[in-house]
């Protein structure tokens, strides 16, 4: 695996600032950063519901592997050099259930945290 393609919600603030931390971080594979549902995405992914990535972060290897949501995270901090071995925790079968749970509750509300630390 080379590369990694995060579709990020580049209407959410939290999503841009995240964005711009993560393409700031030193990295074991490169991350390319495509406002999810657009023109762009679209050309990169036709196969992609792209209604679908809307709702999650989602990652695209460059073997054309998709991963959404949580699982998408953990690959996005396996690809970071300080973030590796805290992706390979995250995912262990005792953690993996409070990581899907955080994530989901941060997805599932981040305009309102985006509103909130403006």
């Amino acid at each position: 695996m080379r590369t990694l393609t995060v579709l990020y919600d580049s209407e959410c603030g939290l999503c841009r600032r995240a964005h711009e931390w993560l393409a700031q971080q030193p990295k074991l594979i490169e991350l390319v950063f495509v406002p999810c549902a657009s023109a762009e995405a679209r050309k990169l992914f036709p196969e992609l519901n792209h209604e679908w990535t809307k709702a999650d972060l989602t990652v695209i290897d460059n073997l054309g592997a998709v991963y959404f949501g949580p699982k998408g995270w953990l690959m996005v901090l396996w690809a970071l050099t300080r973030y590796r071995e805290w992706s390979y925790r995250l995912a262990t079968p005792e953690l993996l259930p409070t990581t899907k749970r955080v994530v989901s509750a941060i997805s599932q509300n981040r305009y309102q945290i985006s509103r909130a630390v403006s």
